[in-house]
């Protein structure tokens, strides 16, 4: 007996996982505390961050092994690396600092969740949303990183300790380009808050098209807008790796030198925390740069044609279903920039990696900055 086409096969697994919480919402659309917790903990909750952080770890994977002429991994296989992190012995070696040592693993998956909450996915807004939300989001980012400094001193471990002590490095090193990233989109949306980012159509995507239609009062002029956007756009990327960890701004790993770094003594459940964090982190970060720099969940000239010929009016179903794939599109295009970069570049030594933040991409981010300023003052 044959299996299913996994191109088939896959597909219908994501299917039946959409309807079943579709479902949910359905048989419980009269309780309002009910749909609440629903929206917590299950869409766009926790069951479906861990689910799209574990789809988004696969996805990677394969891409990535495509990139290097190899197969990758199953489609399930993150999900068995989970089963099997969990079944492993959770070690706690002599002469760490016990409570600090168990609390930040789940500390990190904390803070990730709170992250992604601010991830807007079938509408403007996340589940957390207000003024100034993207300066919390960016100081999340930094408790992250402040957590591994802190779980590399409490291992006890040399290389741990050498680990936490580039990753504190690095964050000094990448955290203002990646700040000025974000504060550009901000300035021309005349807000702090990533749903009025969102709304405000001065992204990468939006803003072409309603030059081209002439719509909500855009002209030729606004094109300009384009070169800065697309620099802040490149610096965000790159200084996404940076966050993830990933090649080429990794040296806080860096195997074949530090054996790990900062994680060289978690196991088990501790590893699998701080691994579920980093996951959630990429899928988060990648939504909000999305959100950012794409304009979110929707496509405007899509959903106006979806609504003109489909008639929808108030039944907000159909609405919803287009920001989600909009929503999905838009940050698997992050996810593959972030994994291409890491697939074309080798390992950044520590002083290379700080060179090129501020030597290189802190200028450049600024310039970029300094021309949206003089934009906004003369358009």
């Amino acid at each position: 007996m044959t299996s299913f086409n996994p191109r088939v096969k896959y597909p219908i697994y994501i299917a039946i996982y959409a309807l079943v919480i579709a479902g949910l919402f359905l048989l419980f659309q009269g309780f309002p505390v009910i749909i609440i917790i629903l929206k917590y903990f299950i869409f766009p909750g926790i069951l479906f961050l861990i689910s799209g952080a574990l789809f988004y770890d696969w996805y990677e994977r394969k891409v990535y092994a495509h990139m290097q002429t190899r197969i990758g991994p199953r489609f399930i296989q993150p999900v068995f690396d989970v089963l099997k992190l969990l079944a492993k012995e959770d070690i706690t070696p002599d002469g760490v600092d016990k409570p600090e040592f168990s609390m930040i693993p789940p500390f990190q998956l904390l803070i990730a969740l709170l992250i992604a909450f601010l991830m807007p996915v079938y509408i403007a807004e996340g589940l957390i949303s207000f003024e100034v939300d993207l300066i919390f989001f960016l100081f999340l980012l930094a408790v992250i990183g402040s957590s591994i400094l802190l779980l590399g001193w409490t291992s006890n471990n040399p290389y741990g300790l050498i680990g936490g002590s580039r990753a504190a490095v690095a964050q000094f090193s990448f955290e203002i380009p990646l700040t000025i990233a974000f504060i550009g989109p901000a300035i021309l949306a005349g807000s702090l808050r990533i749903s009025d980012i969102v709304r405000s159509k001065f992204n990468l995507i939006d803003l072409p098209l309603n030059v081209i239609f002439q719509r909500n009062g855009f002209t030729m002029m606004h094109l300009l807008y384009l070169i800065p956007l697309l620099i802040l756009f490149a610096i965000a990327i790159l200084a996404a790796n940076a966050v993830l960890e990933k090649v080429p701004f990794d040296p806080e790993h860096a195997e074949v030198e530090i054996v790990g770094g900062w994680m060289v003594e978690l196991s088990g459940k501790k590893f699998l925390f701080c691994l579920l964090a980093n996951r959630v982190t990429e899928f988060a970060l990648a939504g909000i740069i999305a959100a950012v720099f794409f304009g979110g969940p929707g496509f405007s000239p899509f959903n106006t044609w979806v609504n003109g010929i489909l008639f929808i009016g108030s039944w907000d179903i159909f609405q919803y279903l287009i920001n989600i794939v909009t929503f999905f599109i838009k940050t698997t295009v992050i996810v593959f920039l972030i994994t291409l970069v890491r697939a074309i570049h080798a390992r950044f030594r520590i002083d290379q990696l700080i060179r090129y933040f501020w030597r290189y991409y802190l200028p450049v981010a600024l310039l970029a900055l300094f021309m949206i300023v003089f934009l906004v003052g003369v358009i």
